[in-house]
């Protein structure tokens, strides 16, 4: 009874740690996404190793908060270096990242593993940062996680507008007078916080996952900060909870790459499932897309026939040889009937001759003809319009037609404004 109440106590602990440290990671981890500095990140949880092994060294003790100090040291050292590597050398990003990352964790393995070799009092154990030892959380361990998390979460909500601005866009936050290198340096520092804080749980290696999968996962699922934060905070929330208790019911499986596994599976059912930017609304809206295109097209092919055109024609126009050609074009005729832009006419007189042609009033895909509706007539002269104003701005305005142009050939006036349409007078 009291070994169950105990294994059932630890897990709790556990739970409450990782779930807060999953939770902060994933808020904190959004502003890293939207500025494009997951691999910052990534460098500073290599370096983190290194801290932990020189923090033992400098103390001789094991305590939690003592190496996650020296952990942190070395992640904001590893930044540090990697700034003066980009503005001193010019050295491009990633390759300035990938040489932090490399020295940084090369330091960190030969440090502990020397200390192993060594055979110095307490140090044996150490090497468990690089995957995570979660399942040995002590109580104040956990409370000590929870408690960086919360303070970093608030920091956050204190400085939202700032960070939102700086993260969507540094240049207006420069000319309306904020400090944009320090808030950036900032939401940096924080994610170095949240680094060193996911140690205990995921370890150096996969850390950096807790800090990116989830807001990225979120990302999938809108296009606002306010509901990605919480959002983000929710999905690490569930995969810390999630991977712990799997940690539990299957002995021997690590905690941390558990909580990572959780993590990717929540974002690749946000990759296909997430209603607007998910891969299956993408292909759906693409196919939409695309038919928009193929009936407007079809459209303008019908004026240009006149009365009285046949249903091949005007799919010919748009079809070309290939199969996936021709079913678009086939689909985009029958939505064309649907909605009765085209309607059927009575066939010539030479078609019923031939007994080729239908009934007076209906027509056939082959032998029969079509005429536009008054309707299908608006929608024709509109695209023909589009298409016409399109066509200056791509050969007066090419740099606005990449900006506002796409193959829903949106309304120029809408995009641009009916007065900047207008010629120089």
């Amino acid at each position: 009874m009291s070994l169950a109440a105990g294994v059932s106590y630890n897990t709790l602990v556990v739970v409450a740690g990782v779930a807060a440290v999953g939770f902060a990671a994933g808020v904190i981890g959004s502003f890293g996404v939207l500025r494009r500095r997951a691999l910052v990140g990534d460098a500073a949880a290599h370096a983190t190793l290194a801290g932990v092994a020189l923090a033992f060294l400098a103390t001789g003790r094991r305590d939690l908060p003592v190496l996650l100090g020296g952990a942190l040291v070395a992640a904001v050292a590893a930044l540090g270096v990697l700034v003066l590597l980009r503005r001193v050398t010019r050295t491009r990003d990633d390759a300035a990242t990938a040489i932090v990352l490399g020295v940084s964790f090369g330091l960190g393995i030969t440090l502990v593993s020397g200390i192993t070799a060594r055979g110095i009092p307490g140090g044996a154990g150490l090497e468990q940062f690089l995957l995570g030892h979660a399942a040995s959380l002590t109580a104040a361990d956990a409370g000590l996680l929870a408690g960086v998390s919360a303070g970093a979460v608030l920091v956050v909500l204190v400085g939202l507008k700032e960070a939102t601005l700086v993260s969507f866009d540094p240049a207006f936050a420069a000319a309306t007078g904020w400090p944009v290198t320090l808030v950036d340096y900032a939401l940096v520092t924080l994610v170095a916080v949240m680094v060193v804080v996911g140690l205990p749980a995921a370890g150096a290696v996969l850390v950096t996952a807790l800090v990116v999968i989830p807001p990225v996962a979120a990302r999938q699922w809108t296009d606002r900060v306010p509901t990605m934060l919480p959002l983000a905070g929710a999905f690490g929330l569930a995969s810390a909870v999630v991977g712990v208790a799997l940690s539990a019911a299957v002995p021997r499986l690590a905690t941390g790459p558990l909580v990572v596994l959780v993590a990717a599976t929540i974002f690749a059912a946000s990759f296909f499932f997430a209603p607007r930017r998910g891969w299956l609304a993408r292909r759906r809206g693409q196919k939409d897309v695309e038919g928009v295109w193929t009936r407007g097209r079809m459209l303008a092919a019908a004026v240009a026939a006149g009365e009285g055109f046949r249903r091949r024609e005007i799919e010919a126009v748009v079809a070309g040889d290939a199969a996936a050609g021709r079913r678009r074009a086939a689909a985009a005729w029958e939505a064309l009937v649907r909605e009765a832009a085209v309607v059927p006419t009575a066939p010539l007189a030479e078609d019923r001759m031939a007994g080729g042609g239908a009934p007076p009033g209906q027509a056939d895909a082959d032998g029969g003809h079509w005429r536009l509706s008054a309707e299908g007539r608006v929608r024709a002269v509109e695209w023909s319009r589009r298409m016409r104003a399109w066509d200056e701005i791509v050969r007066n305005r090419p740099a606005d037609a990449r900006n506002g142009l796409s193959i829903e050939l949106p309304d120029p006036d809408t995009v641009f404004g009916a007065a900047a349409l207008r010629p120089d007078d």
